[in-house]
């Protein structure tokens, strides 16, 4: 552990998070049917609900299997949605034009910025509507290739046959980048979604069909309200600093989740002295 310290500082923080995590389903695991049990956290904890669901066999609540769900959705629920949140924020700075469409729309349906707008208000937002999904288009989401596989029959791709149990996968980096479907994918263009006709058939950030993200509803809600709360308090305060769209914020490899450049350190931003910061 001590060697994974130093040479991959990432690494070691997924392996302690793993060592919190089957401490947690173990101590757990050996509480269940005691009536006298009691978490320490004020509500149910993720581990638990696991533990308590009655969707999940009783043969699959091993500590091992119950961390495993629990790392993965802890990854699948931040990591995604802080990088896109990252994208958004980048893309509203350095574009004037946005920016000021997106604040006049916040100041006009948001009057006290220190009560947190409601969901169902922040959806009837139709320019920061277009601003979440401008952000779902040109962030990602996964840029890794997801498979699919068809064991007992025979997947037609136009005149050609694919063999039962052929791996199938495509990035989502051939979807949204093609100008097909989004002329100058590239550029942030908000508008694009505002349109007598957005295409939201191509919009797959979360995939399609049967297997396509559950956590759909809640990245969506994490993102408008982020995004309105802060733009609302601080848009008026925040500049970026010294920052390149393509070492910074583009994708540059792939990590599963799609990442910026090794060598730099993302997204930053300094808050000028102002309304924001004064009700602090």
């Amino acid at each position: 552990m001590l060697i994974t310290e130093r040479t991959s500082p990432e690494m070691y923080l997924v392996l302690q998070s793993q060592k919190i995590l089957i401490k947690q389903a173990i101590e757990l695991s050996k509480q269940r049917g005691n009536p006298d049990y009691k978490e320490t956290t004020a509500r149910p904890s993720m581990i638990k609900s696991f533990m308590d669901s009655p969707a999940l066999p009783e043969s699959e609540k091993t500590p091992s299997r119950i961390k495993a769900e629990a790392q993965i959705t802890i990854g699948a629920g931040t990591l995604t949605t802080t990088h896109a949140l990252k994208a958004a924020t980048y893309h509203m700075l350095v574009n004037p034009d946005v920016h000021s469409q997106l604040m006049t729309e916040l100041e006009d349906r948001i009057r006290d910025s220190n009560k947190p707008p409601i969901l169902m208000d922040l959806e009837q937002m139709p320019y920061l509507q277009a601003i979440m999904h401008e952000t779902l288009h040109i962030f990602y989401g996964v840029s890794h290739r997801l498979q699919s596989n068809f064991p007992n029959r025979t997947p037609q791709y136009k005149h050609i046959a694919i063999p039962p149990g052929t791996p199938i996968s495509m990035s989502q980096l051939h979807i949204h980048d093609n100008e097909r479907y989004f002329p100058d994918p590239y550029k942030n263009n908000p508008g694009r979604w505002q349109g007598p006709n957005p295409r939201y058939k191509y919009l797959v950030p979360f995939g399609k069909g049967s297997r396509m993200c559950v956590g759909m509803g809640l990245a969506k809600a994490e993102l408008l309200a982020t995004l309105a709360n802060m733009f609302c308090r601080f848009g008026r305060e925040m500049e970026l600093f010294e920052r390149e769209r393509e070492s910074d914020i583009d994708t540059v490899y792939d990590a599963f989740n799609p990442m910026p450049c090794r060598e730099k350190i993302g997204l930053m931003v300094v808050f000028k002295q102002g309304r924001g910061l004064d009700d602090e």
